[in-house]
């Protein structure tokens, strides 16, 4: 490992900060004698999925989109297995994917990396999957020749360091994609609120989700997906949660009803998107936001909330609180045994307080602080 602790150091410090990870390619590629680098994660079926550049030209991944993924002759395969069983090594050539005459023959050659004065590719496998493959490619100039045993010894010596480096980030990426401010606003919701990741799995319930999965509500989890009883509904919500997951287009929200047994009122459920974040590979894709409202459970008047907020009295705060149960100005009155003309009084200070005009307002207040 001599000569090689700074990389090292420098990869781990990656794991924690993903930023690095531009650097850490800039000195892989110098180590093995190569110009630039990419890390990518694709698919080796159609060439689509995500890169980071470094010592590169950023629109490159826009002619890739746009035009090569499908072309890139080194990741898309007829045979992902046979290609599996290829990278096998951890660290190959372009070589390993195909004959230099036909490499050389190739669009992608020719019309996208001889235009970026690649020559030669150098691949270190740090993730392979059913369909897709994570690789740091590092590119070399014509002037430079081709790769030897030396340069693939110096790749396979730094490997073990990059793949734990990658696999740390990916974890770390993954878990603090749900961010301690959204789990703390989740659990302080008065609603049920699951958390679904990209892929429609449910990450994370609050404590109301957990209780009213156990209430036979019409509402369920199995392996780890949300879904209604009734067959109408599930087909309903399952069309809700994918058209806010979607991949690509615009993710949308969306809201509906699921039925409860036994007469009672339908579980009014909300679903809004959870944008993603962070920089390509290790940023979290974002998710989907589940609200269930409980129709038949009693609000919580936040009569306490709104004496704090606008300095209310006690006895203004305990009319508000009346107002917000539904009672009328005169009910309120024969229940604390006020006079109306004292009620009107007390409920005119409470508008001027709080800066609503009606009742209909103050209730409209009260419901935003309820939750």
């Amino acid at each position: 490992m001599s000569g090689d602790e700074d990389i090292v150091d420098l990869i781990y410090g990656a794991a924690l900060d993903p930023s690095l990870w531009t650097k850490v390619m800039e000195r892989v590629a110098d180590r093995v004698g190569g110009e630039g680098a990419t890390l990518s994660r694709l698919s080796i079926v159609d060439g689509s999925g995500e890169a980071l550049l470094a010592r590169a030209d950023p629109e490159t991944l826009t002619a890739y989109a746009e035009h090569f993924e499908r072309r890139n002759v080194l990741t898309v395969v007829e045979d992902p297995a046979s290609y599996r069983l290829g990278l096998s090594s951890g660290v190959a050539t372009d070589e390993a994917a195909l004959s230099r005459e036909d490499f050389e023959r190739s669009e992608f050659f020719n019309d996208f990396l001889r235009p970026q004065n690649i020559n030669s590719a150098l691949w270190i496998r740090l993730e392979l999957a059913e369909r897709e493959v994570c690789t740091i490619t590092v590119g070399r100039s014509q002037q430079r020749g081709r790769y030897d045993g030396a340069d693939l010894e110096a790749a396979l010596r730094l490997r073990p360091h990059l793949v734990r480096a990658y696999k740390m980030g990916r974890n770390l990426a993954g878990r603090l994609g749900l961010t301690h401010d959204l789990v703390q606003a989740v659990e302080a919701s008065v609603h049920a609120v699951f958390v679904l990741d990209a892929a429609g799995q449910a990450i994370h319930a609050n404590q109301r989700a957990t209780s009213l999965l156990g209430e036979g509500r019409g509402l369920g989890l199995t392996a780890g997906r949300l879904y209604a009883s009734n067959s109408e509904s599930n087909a309903a919500l399952q069309k809700l949660i994918a058209a806010g997951l979607l991949a690509d287009g615009e993710r949308t929200g969306g809201a509906m009803g699921i039925p409860s047994p036994l007469g009672r009122l339908p579980l009014a459920l909300r679903t809004s998107p959870i944008p993603g974040g962070g920089m390509p590979i290790f940023g979290a894709p974002g998710g989907l936001l589940v609200s269930v409202a409980d129709l038949d459970r009693q609000l919580r008047s936040p009569a306490d909330e709104l004496r704090l907020l606008f300095g209310l009295t006690a006895a203004e705060a305990r009319l508000a609180d009346a107002i917000f149960d539904g009672l009328s100005l005169p009910e309120a009155a024969d229940r604390f045994g006020l006079s109306l003309h004292t009620v009107r009084f007390q409920i005119a200070r409470v508008f001027e307080k709080s800066g609503v005009a009606r009742q209909t307002d103050l209730v409209k207040l009260m419901m935003r602080l309820a939750g």
